[in-house]
């Protein structure tokens, strides 16, 4: 399995001398030590795809993001770049493609491109996701399946799929990611229903991946996704993993630090049972006091 490592050491410090503040903090899971956020970009532009796990709909949380994006592009301004989001399906891509073209020309501004493309104000958060991806002249993919695709699946299964919609060498997450799953949508659903939905999110997981995969015209691919699809390597990452076993990939964890006391985000980076949850955790706002 190939995953990003860290190479930036030299600046790191421990746990002892992070920060008072927790908004801007980046810390690295698997050697409990907090960067910056250059050093952060000089250990993803190894990447051949950077996944970053999300909390939708959070200004501060898209904001550290595009952050991100542009300080990695920056060290490599000669690669080319894809942007794929999790709320644009692939389906629609011609229409994306026209829509982003009216952006990244002047004609309309990105607020207009997101409420053309998602009907509601409520995303204007993303904007700053899209001036990055139209600074550096690059794609913007849809990577989703419809929601009418995934209904069949929410209603009846992955039996009443309809033709075509489940990719090839399709299988189900891990043992570990269903027991998150069931413990996420407890009191919510039946049995019957929780596996369904869960047929329905692997599903889901699994097209992203394919649909990541199939842009062979850029250097570097960003994934802004929900984090549940790629907390822990599980959902849209081992999908890619195992569809692409050879390639680099980096996850960032975006933690909106004011829905946790301070005692539960020192536990988020790593659990006792499910390992890091990322490669590089990067937390914004402050906690709950």
């Amino acid at each position: 399995m190939m995953r990003i490592f860290l190479i930036i050491a030299l600046m790191t410090v421990s746990p002892a001398s992070f920060a008072t503040l927790w908004n801007g903090r980046i810390v690295v899971p698997n050697q409990q030590r907090e960067i910056g956020l250059p050093e952060l970009a000089m250990n993803l532009v190894y990447a051949r795809t950077v996944i970053l796990g999300e909390k939708h709909n959070t200004p501060a949380v898209q904001l550290a993001q595009a952050k991100v994006m542009e300080a990695v592009v920056a060290l490599a301004p000669q690669d080319r770049m894809t942007t794929a989001w999790e709320f644009l399906n692939f389906s629609d891509q011609s229409k994306i493609d026209t829509a982003f073209q009216r952006f990244t020309r002047g004609q309309i501004s990105a607020e207009d491109f997101l409420m053309e493309t998602q009907g509601s104000a409520k995303y204007k958060s993303y904007a700053p996701i899209l001036e990055v991806t139209k600074k550096f002249h690059g794609r913007l993919i849809g990577v989703n399946l419809s929601r009418t695709d995934k209904e069949p699946v929410v209603q009846g299964g992955l039996i009443n799929a309809k033709p075509g919609t489940i990719p090839a060498d399709f299988e189900l997450g891990s043992a570990n990611y269903w027991e998150r799953f069931r413990k996420t949508m407890e009191g919510h659903a039946t049995e019957a229903q929780m596996q369904n939905y869960f047929a329905a999110q692997c599903l889901t997981d699994d097209v992203i991946a394919v649909n990541m995969l199939a842009d062979q015209k850029t250097d570097r691919r960003f994934l802004v996704v929900g984090s549940f699809h790629s907390d822990y390597f599980d959902g849209t990452v081992a999908r890619l993993l195992k569809r692409a076993p050879d390639q680099v990939i980096g996850v960032v964890r975006f933690i909106d630090a004011s829905d946790y006391t301070e005692a539960e985000l020192l536990a988020l980076p790593t659990d006792s049972k499910y390992g890091p949850v990322a490669d590089f955790v990067y937390f914004v706002n402050e906690p709950i006091h």
